[in-house]
């Protein structure tokens, strides 16, 4: 009797084992036979809890993307009123629940979707599998690159009202950023639909030419520089360097558009056998055709050596390095609001 039950035992196990394995879903075993290869894309994902196996799954999918996620810099203050008035539009999430949106760190889940999710109770694991669908994606990322490429026409019909300012140039920018968005966006919709995204790639102003209208427009842009007390013209020339940068020339004509001018000063001390430079440098960035000031420079401090000669070029070591990322920092500050007002 015992030998009955123990025979009747193993064959229960494994008509429960067989039962098990065909209970598991064909899109977890052979996900293209359910969800074929020329419609969908999928990434499958498992784990212990269904929402890890969901988040498993979405990155799977999303990877296929690679590394075309959007630039760390942070959006001008004009890009996130562009797109919170619905001019400009920026990647969104689609269909996935609030949970994985908030775990996944990318810019590239659109259209994408958890379709089904299954769990295993033999392995006690959950398993998941994320969607796109091919053709509704790439009609999606088609209208983003659509509306995106008409706010860049528009920048771009605003800067040409601005020839040779700041506020034209600051109109380039903003069309670069949305430029930049729009190339993400179209890398992005090659992997879904290589055909459809090379159509549109001819119909919409590309990030090169972007680049080189601004440059273009950078070189009407003359500045005159005039920093008395900068006896070697050292300042003077780390400004040119900063403004080289953007593309700007300077000059030494007061009938420029925009002016940069002030003061240096600076003091030798000694105390004991320490050599010291103290320094003051005053500027104002202005336009002089309205004497409206952009913004004002204001930098001192003390660098101290054993020989005075060495306490002067720390000196403008200092200052050169300083005025880099202050007139930077002003700078794209000054130009950010420009295209925000």
């Amino acid at each position: 009797m015992k030998k009955i039950i123990s025979v009747l035992f193993c064959i229960f196990s494994l008509c429960y084992a067989f039962s098990a394995k065909k209970r598991i879903p064909q899109w977890i075993t052979v996900p293209s036979a359910v969800y074929p290869s020329e419609t969908y894309m999928n990434g499958i994902g498992s784990g212990e809890t269904r929402e890890v196996a969901e988040v498993e799954a979405v990155k799977n999918l999303a990877q296929v993307f690679g590394q075309t996620v959007r630039a760390e810099s942070t959006a001008s203050k004009k890009m996130e009123q562009a797109v919170s008035d619905g001019k400009v539009v920026y990647s969104t999430s689609g269909n996935l629940h609030q949970n994985i949106t908030t775990i996944i760190d990318s810019e590239n889940l659109i259209g994408i979707e958890i379709a089904e999710y299954f769990y295993n109770s033999s392995e006690k694991k959950w398993y998941a599998i994320a969607i796109l669908h091919r053709e509704k994606t790439s009609l999606i990322y088609l209208d983003m690159i659509q509306k995106n490429d008409e706010a860049v026409r528009n920048a771009l019909r605003e800067s040409e009202k601005h020839p040779g300012s700041f506020y034209g140039y600051s109109e380039i920018c903003f069309a670069l950023e949305i430029a930049e968005e729009n190339d993400r966006l179209l890398k992005n919709m090659q992997v879904i639909d290589f055909d459809r995204a090379e159509s549109v790639r001819h119909t919409i102003i590309s990030l090169q030419n972007i680049q080189a209208l601004q440059k273009k427009f950078a070189e009407t842009i003359t500045i005159f520089v005039n920093i008395p007390g900068d006896i070697d013209n050292k300042i003077k020339s780390s400004f040119q360097n900063s403004f080289s940068k953007y593309g700007f020339k300077t000059s030494s004509s007061k009938k420029e558009k925009y002016c940069l001018e002030g003061s240096y000063s600076s003091e030798i001390s000694q105390k004991q056998k320490i050599f010291y430079c103290t320094y003051i440098l005053n500027l104002e960035f202005f336009d002089s055709s309205t004497r409206e000031s952009l913004f004002a420079i204001n930098l001192k401090g003390r660098e101290g050596s054993f020989s005075e000669t060495d306490a002067r070029n720390r000196t403008f070591r200092v200052l050169e390095k300083n005025i880099e990322t202050e007139f930077s920092r002003n700078f794209d500050s000054y130009i950010n609001k420009q295209t925000f007002d």
